[in-house]
């Protein structure tokens, strides 16, 4: 089943790099196999034509005859300035070029498919461009002039750019436009694009905050519940830094951590939240009325010792209390929080 997403990601591909004039038929022109074969796919789930497909194969040598992973005629022809092969992939029907133009006008209208299309666009023209020298972090998608349909798609996914008549390009730079491009997933069609993209956002470097900005983010992240681990993982900093810093907050008094199944989850003091495990909740369902220690671990099928370590740790956060051999549970009027 095709995906609204896929078709969407094709309208794109088609829109940056296809025969947009052409009444009688549907063409793609790509170096990546993968894109004419994902092209393929999604084409033929949509439109059902007497005419086959057919896919023109063209290379700089007769020894270099790739064959695609779909079952179409192949047709090979030399092109001398062909650096590597390229694929034409074209489909010979007049009643379904009309259909797939009444497909792409009807993704152009829907907003919430303007990411998957930019995908398709970056797929079919864009590319990476990083001056390790100079440090020149650029996205590029190549147009031959001005589109006002990418430029609306660009400034609905809040993406700065220009446009070079020059270069004939789009041109996107800045860490806060490229982060977001990421985000976007703009590369997520083309394996070697992507690889490029991650390899260029990876030169970097760690955003330095203001003293006490990280304490204070942590802070007020801590509203609710995190590990050190997820933490560390959305400020992108390691997890030792993270840890000193929680560590400093718990001596201050203003967080707390709580051990469930060996790992720490802090949140803080003002929020009157205990956290406990599912298997500490059991016992304290349990204890609707007083329970011996045995009568708890047999129970919970484990041995004496288990249950009351269990037990121990529960009358810790004053949660439970013991008294002439059997455990009471305590109400409370903390926030108790299951993990």
């Amino acid at each position: 089943m095709i995906k609204q997403g896929e078709i969407a990601q094709c309208v794109g591909l088609w829109l940056a790099e296809g025969d947009n004039k052409s009444k009688s038929e549907i063409t793609l022109t790509n170096n990546y196999p993968k894109i004419i074969v994902f092209f393929h796919n999604v084409i033929n789930n949509l439109i059902v034509s007497q005419n086959l497909p057919r896919v023109y194969v063209y290379s700089s040598s007769e020894d270099q005859k790739p064959c695609l992973s779909i079952d179409v005629e192949h047709k090979y022809y030399i092109d001398k300035r062909a650096n590597k092969p390229y694929f034409i992939y074209r489909i010979a029907d007049v009643q379904n070029v009309k259909k797939w133009h009444e497909i792409i006008e009807k993704f152009k209208q829907k907003t919430e498919f303007y990411s998957f299309i930019l995908q398709g666009f970056f797929a079919g023209e864009g590319n990476v461009k990083f001056i390790k020298k100079s440090r020149s972090r650029i996205i590029r998608i190549s147009q031959g002039k001005q589109n006002s349909f990418l430029e609306k798609v660009l400034r609905y996914c809040d993406i700065k750019f220009k446009y070079s008549r020059k270069e004939r390009t789009y041109v996107m730079t800045g860490r806060t436009t490229l982060e977001r491009l990421c985000q976007l997933n703009i590369s997520s069609l083309h394996g070697i694009k992507k690889r490029k993209l991650k390899n260029m956002m990876r030169t970097y470097k760690q955003y330095h905050y203001p003293r006490d900005f990280l304490k204070k983010k942590l802070y007020n992240y801590l509203k609710s519940t995190y590990t050190s681990s997820q933490l560390a993982e959305i400020f992108k900093r390691s997890h030792a830094r993270i840890t000193k810093i929680l560590i400093n907050l718990k001596k201050e008094g203003k967080i707390k951590n709580f051990r469930v199944r060996s790992k720490s989850y802090w949140i803080r003091l003002d929020k009157n939240t205990i956290i406990i495990s599912k298997r500490k909740q059991e016992i304290l369902n349990f204890l609707i009325i007083p329970k011996y220690t045995f009568e708890i671990a047999n129970h919970l099928n484990v041995n004496w010792k288990a249950a009351y370590r269990r037990l121990k740790e529960l009358e810790k956060l004053k949660l439970v209390k013991f008294n002439d051999d059997l455990w009471y549970k305590i109400k409370t009027s903390k926030e108790v929080k299951i993990i």
